[in-house]
């Protein structure tokens, strides 16, 4: 059976197309070993809700929202790069149906997470614990995080390429939320991430394999 896989792309790679490709490139080579759904992250868009913010004075609540919003218009443009193969999709018979018909969907979280509302409202809530929140909705095998970095380092700067979620508490990093760490202990997923320009990596992460990427593991 095809292994289901949330793999979130970073907002940074607005401005790399041809990484966004690519990696929707690899991700059709690897659909023998598993299926894939896209989550997007916040880009310049969560950036500019949060300067809006500022300005404006609005509440977290607001905030909340909008940068869920945010995630969706990233995502119209991930899609936008190749309408062939990639599909935008608003729930869950949306997405599994996008999955019979071997199209990769892109999920747009605004509808499940408004009508779930079980996450809290605030900014260390970003787009890597959505990516974890829905991968436990979908009960997945994995969650990757497709960044511009390695991984997670370790005070000296070496990466750690594995952790157990209960050490996260004791690693100063800013690659992730700090929200992960709850959804973690909740739904009890592996969580790797990785550099996005690395593409190379994914089939050594899909199968758990050891190398240049951090695993976060129950």
């Amino acid at each position: 059976m095809e292994k289901l896989v949330i793999l979130k792309l970073s907002g940074h790679l607005i401005k790399f197309s041809n990484t966004i490709r690519d990696v929707f490139n690899e991700v059709k080579s690897l659909a023998s070993i598993a299926k894939f759904v896209i989550i997007p992250g916040g880009s310049v868009f969560a950036d500019f809700v949060k300067e809006l913010q500022e300005k404006l004075n609005f509440n977290d609540d607001v905030a909340h929202w909008l940068a869920i919003k945010s995630m969706e218009m990233y995502g119209t443009y991930l899609a936008s790069l190749d309408t062939s193969s990639v599909i935008e999709v608003y729930d869950f018979i949306e997405l599994h149906n996008a999955l019979r018909l071997n199209k990769i969907p892109i999920f747009m979280p605004y509808r499940v997470i408004k009508a779930l509302n079980e996450l809290p409202h605030r900014w260390d809530v970003t787009s890597d614990s959505i990516s974890v929140y829905i991968a436990g909705l979908l009960n997945a095998y994995l969650v990757i995080l497709a960044k511009p970095v390695d991984g997670i380092l370790d005070d000296h700067g070496c990466l750690i390429k594995l952790i157990p979620s209960n050490e996260l508490y004791k690693i100063h990093s800013t690659v992730i939320d700090s929200y992960v760490v709850k959804l973690l202990e909740k739904f009890r997923i592996p969580v790797a991430i990785f550099n996005v320009f690395k593409i190379h990596l994914l089939e050594d992460i899909i199968n758990l394999r050891e190398g240049d990427y951090t695993l976060i593991v129950p």
